[in-house]
C-alpha cells in the first residue's frame, strides 16, 4: 500500500475515532441527565400522598365530569365500556386455571 493511501487511511481513522469518542461523552452526559431525572422523578413520587380516600377520588372524579369538554363522548364512551364489562368477566373466569 502506498504511503499517501496508508497516510490518508490513518488521518480518516483518527477522525474516526474523535468523533466516536464525542459521541461517547454525549452519550454519558445524557446518561447522566436520564439518571438524575429519574431520581427527581422517584423523589417527586415518594413525596405524594400513597392512599387516597375513595371519598376523595369520587369527588375528584365527579369534578373531571363536570368540567370535561366532550361530555357527550365521554358518556358514550363509558356506557360501551360498561356494556362490554359482562363478556370481559365470563372471559376471564372461563379462561381461570383450576
Amino acid at each position: 500500500m502506498p504511503p499517501a493511501d496508508l497516510a490518508h487511511l490513518e488521518a480518516e481513522n483518527a477522525e474516526l475515532r474523535r468523533r466516536v469518542e464525542a459521541v461517547e461523552d454525549e452519550i454519558d452526559l445524557l446518561r447522566y441527565e436520564a439518571l438524575a431525572r429519574r431520581a427527581e422523578v422517584r423523589a417527586m413520587a415518594e413525596a405524594l400522598p400513597s392512599v387516597i380516600s375513595r371519598h376523595a377520588l369520587v369527588k375528584a372524579m365527579m369534578h373531571d365530569v363536570r368540567h370535561h369538554p366532550d361530555k357527550p363522548g365521554v358518556m358514550k364512551r363509558a356506557a360501551r365500556k360498561l356494556g362490554r364489562a359482562p363478556r370481559k368477566a365470563v372471559r376471564i373466569v372461563r379462561h381461570r386455571d383450576p
